[in-house]
């Protein structure tokens, strides 16, 4: 089961660097829920997401680092990179190359992915951008 949920896992990555986000359809239940930070999203909102960070950061792709799965979880470590190309929060883009640290802890049922906690620092994100508040 353990190995079964990585590929499911690894799956629902490789859908989401390849931008074809239509493809994660049919990995995940139908009352799917993404929980970042204090948000819990759809999987709609999640695309909605993945759509936004790709505007301003065309060629972010997430890198699997570790990935560890016990019963009905898998918990992944990893690695997001991409161009700063466009503007996220209204700041000028910087062309440099962009790293995130993201931890995803994800729940299986029914061989679907049925929920997700990610945590991910966006304040780390906005300094990278230099599109930090004024004052911080």
């Amino acid at each position: 089961m353990t190995e079964t949920n990585k590929a499911l896992y690894r799956a629902f990555i490789d859908g989401y660097n390849s931008g074809d986000l239509g493809s994660l359809d049919p990995l995940v239940a139908e009352d799917f829920a993404h929980h970042n930070n204090e948000v819990t999203l759809t999987l709609a909102q999640f695309k909605r997401g993945a759509e936004w960070v790709r505007s301003g950061i065309p060629d972010f792709q997430l890198e699997i680092v570790d990935l560890i799965a016990e019963g009905d979880r898998v918990v992944a470590r990893m690695l997001g990179t991409g161009t700063h190309s466009r503007s996220l929060y209204g700041e000028t883009p910087t062309a440099a190359r962009v790293v995130l640290h993201v931890t995803d802890v994800v729940r299986v049922e029914d061989g679907r992915l049925a929920e997700d906690w990610e945590t991910m620092d966006e304040l780390d994100l906005r300094r990278q951008l230099r599109a930090l508040p004024a004052g911080m």
